[in-house]
């Protein structure tokens, strides 16, 4: 059984044949599998990708090898396409798979931001949008050939070589981990937390767990189905770019006791535990408390210090001529009210602080003076006497 690098060999030499009938390329690549073995085994330790490649030559040439070995017609694209129209179409298919794994996943992740920060935001629709966009418009420009005509390009000649430079410079058994058990793991955990996160904005707690598990089935489906259809990597890169954003930012989030906008608007949908404090400043039922208008029991403004029960005041910022348009050093809090607050022009606005006003007035009518109880009378109650005295009057209420 081949493993690491000689499994993905394998891979390649298999796309490249996937125009077979099926029957005859299992029969073929299973003496390919042979040979690999065979030719791995000569290294001592596990080959590299460019020495498998410098021994056999590349997934395509050896393909070509064995086409003509087996006398399988050559492999080529639409019919009456030349050459140059063929790399042609490997780049402009290149250019959209850039443009959709870079500028999409880009605007996905400012979206992702103005979540963390509790606003909303059309980014991640833009995103999305540009991601499928671009990346459909890609296989577009395929025009029929097989996927791998943009390594033919020199941009992708060059990518697939720092790629597989990239890939040599890791250990033979941290890669072969990396296929066999890290690519599933990867599938599930991208299927689980974007779908999760998605239904988390609008399902109770048992349709986010649902969507959670359907997405992983959907993600491990899309990667199996890549592996059988290159075209579908113009839509998996991107969105893997994206999941490579978004996972590790949810972690991170659900690590650090936070949460994005989309779990706050889940929270306040559904309840949660976690204390919020609240804001700065007086409240009164949620509302905050600019100012105070104390009135007596007439129903006349007066001019109050207000403390608190252990004596601390309770002052709020000044909002005075002063304050506003002072030179700093008059600002502040104070605990007196009212306290002073502009008055508008006529067009309801304040233009300079020459012709700015200050008044204490309340900027409502006053209240009524509430009812006073009347005064109890006294009611004379003759107290009985003896004979021969006076007569006294006991006050009663």
């Amino acid at each position: 059984m081949n493993t690491g690098t000689a499994a993905i060999y394998l891979a390649q030499v298999r796309s490249e044949l996937s125009d077979l009938p099926p029957e005859e390329l299992e029969d073929v690549l299973q003496d390919v599998s042979g040979h690999l073995s065979e030719v791995a085994g000569e290294f001592g330790a596990e080959p590299t990708i460019g020495q498998l490649q410098d021994r056999l030559g590349t997934p395509r040439q050896y393909a070509d090898e064995l086409r003509t070995a087996a006398g399988y017609p050559a492999r080529t694209g639409p019919v009456g396409q030349s050459h140059k129209d063929r790399l042609d179409a490997g780049w402009n298919a290149l250019r959209w798979g850039l443009i959709a794994a870079t500028v999409g996943p880009f605007f996905v992740a400012v979206a992702i931001f103005a979540w963390s920060r509790r606003q909303t935001s059309l980014f991640g629709l833009l995103g999305f949008g540009v991601l499928f966009a671009a990346a459909f418009l890609g296989v577009v420009a395929l025009r029929g050939n097989d996927p791998r005509v943009v390594l033919d390009t020199p941009q992708g000649t060059r990518g697939a070589r720092a790629i597989r430079g990239w890939i040599d410079q890791i250990p033979p058994n941290i890669r072969h981990e990396l296929v066999t058990i890290g690519q599933p793991i990867w599938w599930v955990a991208r299927g689980m937390i974007g779908a999760g996160g998605f239904f988390a904005l609008f399902g109770a707690p048992a349709v986010t767990v649902v969507g959670a598990f359907a997405g992983a089935a959907v993600s491990i489906w899309i990667g199996r189905r890549t592996q059988q259809d290159g075209r579908w990597l113009w839509y998996v890169v991107p969105l893997n770019v994206v999941a490579a954003v978004a996972v590790p930012a949810f972690l991170a989030a659900a690590y650090m006791g936070t949460s994005f906008g989309f779990l706050n608007n889940y929270q306040a949908r559904h309840g949660s535990s976690a204390y919020n404090p609240p804001d700065n400043g007086l409240r009164l039922n949620g509302v905050t408390v600019t100012n105070i208008y104390p009135f007596d029991a007439q129903g006349k403004q007066v001019d109050v210090r207000l403390y608190d029960q252990d004596g601390n005041p309770i002052d709020l910022d000044r909002q005075d001529c002063a304050a506003t348009y002072g030179d700093g050093q008059r600002g502040g809090t104070s605990n007196q009210f009212p306290q002073a607050v502009i008055v508008p022009d006529e067009n309801g606005v304040v233009t300079d602080s020459e012709n700015c006003k200050d008044t204490t007035k309340a900027p409502f009518a006053p209240p009524p003076a509430p009812a006073t109880s009347p005064t109890p009378t006294v009611k004379p109650t003759p107290t009985p006497t003896e004979p021969g005295s006076k007569l006294t009057v006991k006050p009663t209420r």
